[in-house]
C-alpha cells in the first residue's frame, strides 16, 4: 500500500472543507492568538479588532490593546487575502503600516511596539526590532519563536538551543501539540529529513530538539524557508548534496510554487530518507507526479522509489514509538487545544485506520477495539465526527 490516497484526501477534504462555527460574541476584548492557533472566522477579527481599537481611543498608552489591535487587523487580512499573504509579504505589511507608525507615537519605546514592528517587516528589519523586544523583556515568550527561527537559518546551534529551552520552559505550545510533532519525529529513520509546510508543523519540532535534544539528528527542513531565503536554501542542499543549480523564484508565478517546487527537490534528490508532513494535500503529490511515491508510516508520509510494507512500519511507529496516551487525558488546558484536535489530530487517523483493518483481517479482536477507540476520540474530540466517519468508513465498505 502507498499514500492511502482516498484516506488522505478525504483527511485534506474534512480539515479544510468543514465550516469552522461562528464564535459566540464576547463580552470583552479576547487575547488574540494568530490564525496558526487558533481557529476564527473572519467577523472575530474584525469585531475584536474593534474592541481593541475602542481601549486604545480610551487610553493611547495601553501597549496591549496596540498589540492586539495589530494582530486582528494581521490575522483578518491573512484570512481576506491569503494570496497577498503567500505572495506579496511587501504589500502585506504595508497595508498594516498606519497602524504602526500610530502606535510608535504612544508607545514606542515598549516591548510591543518593537514587537509588532517585527511582525510587520521582513528579514534584517524584522530580526533587529525583535530583538529589541527581547532586549527591553526577555521573560516575554511572544519573540521566541520568531528569534529561533532566524537562528535556525544561521545555524546557530548556541542561540537556538538558548530558545528552544525557553520556548519549552514558558508552555508556548501545547502538550497535544508537541507529542504531535514528537511522534512525527519519531517517524523518521536515523539521519533523515522531514519536509515541513507551516508554522505548527515546524517550530515545535525545533523547540524539542533544541530544548530538549529530541531526534537531533533528523533535518526538519521547512519549505517556506527553502523559498525565502536563498543563504539558509544553499547551505540546506549542500548539507543533504542537491545541485543547487535548480530554477529560480522569478521561474514561478507565486511563492507557493516555488516552495513546493523546492520541497519536490527534496524528497526526489536527496541521498538520505525524506519524510513530509501528513497533513500535506494529496493534490501537491498529485501536482508533482509523485502519488505512487509516498507511503504513509503513521503521522508522517515517505518518498520512496522502491515499494516496501508500510504496514509494519505504521505498526512499529503507533506501538513502540508514539505517545498517544494524550488523546483519552491531559491534564493540561491550553489556547492551542482545539487547534489541535480539530486538525492535527486527523492526521493520525489513515494510519490508525490501516492498523484497525489490518488487525480486523487477523482477526485480533483486543488490537481491533484498541485502534477503533482511537478512531473513535480522535473523531469525537475534532468536534465533526460524524462527517469524519461518514468520510472514512464509506471509502473502507
Amino acid at each position: 500500500m502507498r499514500i492511502h490516497s482516498v484516506y488522505i484526501n478525504s483527511l485534506i477534504t474534512i480539515v479544510l472543507g468543514c465550516s469552522i462555527a461562528i464564535a459566540q460574541k464576547p463580552q470583552k476584548p479576547q487575547k488574540i492568538e494568530g490564525i496558526a492557533k487558533e481557529e476564527k472566522p473572519v467577523s472575530y477579527y474584525q469585531e475584536q479588532s474593534g474592541l481593541w481599537n475602542q481601549l486604545i481611543s480610551k487610553d493611547p498608552r495601553n501597549a496591549e490593546a496596540w498589540l492586539n489591535y495589530y494582530k486582528a487587523e494581521r490575522a483578518k487580512l491573512q484570512l481576506q487575502k491569503p494570496d497577498v499573504w503567500a505572495n506579496d509579504k511587501t504589500a502585506f505589511y504595508e497595508a498594516l503600516t498606519p497602524i504602526i507608525t500610530k502606535a510608535k507615537n504612544s508607545i514606542g519605546n515598549s516591548f510591543e511596539y518593537y514587537y509588532i514592528k517585527g511582525l510587520n517587516t521582513r528579514r534584517d528589519q524584522s530580526i533587529q526590532s525583535l530583538k529589541k523586544a527581547y532586549a527591553i523583556d526577555s521573560d516575554r515568550s511572544e519573540v521566541y519563536g520568531w528569534l529561533l527561527v532566524h537562528y535556525i537559518q544561521l545555524f546557530d546551534k548556541t542561540k537556538c538551543r538558548e530558545l528552544g529551552l525557553k520556548i519549552l520552559q514558558s508552555n508556548i505550545y501545547s502538550d497535544a501539540n508537541l507529542k504531535w510533532n514528537y511522534n512525527a519525529l519519531q517517524s523518521v529513520e536515523k539521519n533523515g529529513i522531514i519536509v515541513t509546510n507551516g508554522d505548527m508543523d515546524t517550530e515545535p519540532k525545533w523547540a524539542l530538539q533544541f530544548g530538549d535534544n529530541v531526534r537531533e539528528d533528523v533535518l526538519v527542513v521547512n519549505k517556506w524557508l527553502l523559498a525565502d531565503n536563498k543563504n539558509y536554501r544553499e547551505a540546506i542542499f549542500q548539507k543533504i548534496n542537491i545541485n543547487s543549480n535548480l530554477k529560480k523564484r522569478l521561474d514561478f508565478s507565486g511563492t507557493l510554487e516555488y516552495a513546493d517546487y523546492l520541497a519536490v527537490q527534496v524528497l526526489k534528490k536527496s541521498e538520505r530518507p525524506v519524510y513530509t508532513s501528513s497533513g500535506t494535500s494529496i493534490q501537491f503529490f498529485r501536482d508533482h507526479n509523485i502519488e505512487n511515491k509516498m507511503y504513509l508510516v503513521g503521522n508522517a508520509l515517505k518518498y520512496s522509489e522502491k515499494s516496501f510494507d508500510n504496514t509494519a512500519v505504521i505498526k512499529k511507529n503507533f506501538e513502540e514509538k508514539y505517545y498517544m496516551e494524550y488523546l483519552f487525558k491531559s491534564f493540561q488546558y491550553h489556547p492551542e487545544d482545539e487547534m489541535v484536535k480539530g486538525q492535527m489530530n486527523l492526521t493520525y487517523l489513515p494510519g490508525l485506520i490501516h492498523m484497525r483493518d489490518h488487525y480486523k483481517s487477523q482477526k485480533q479482536t483486543e488490537k481491533y477495539n484498541h485502534y477503533n477507540a482511537l478512531i473513535n476520540k480522535i473523531a469525537m474530540d475534532s468536534g465533526k465526527k460524524d462527517k469524519v466517519l461518514s468520510w472514512f468508513e464509506t471509502k473502507t465498505k
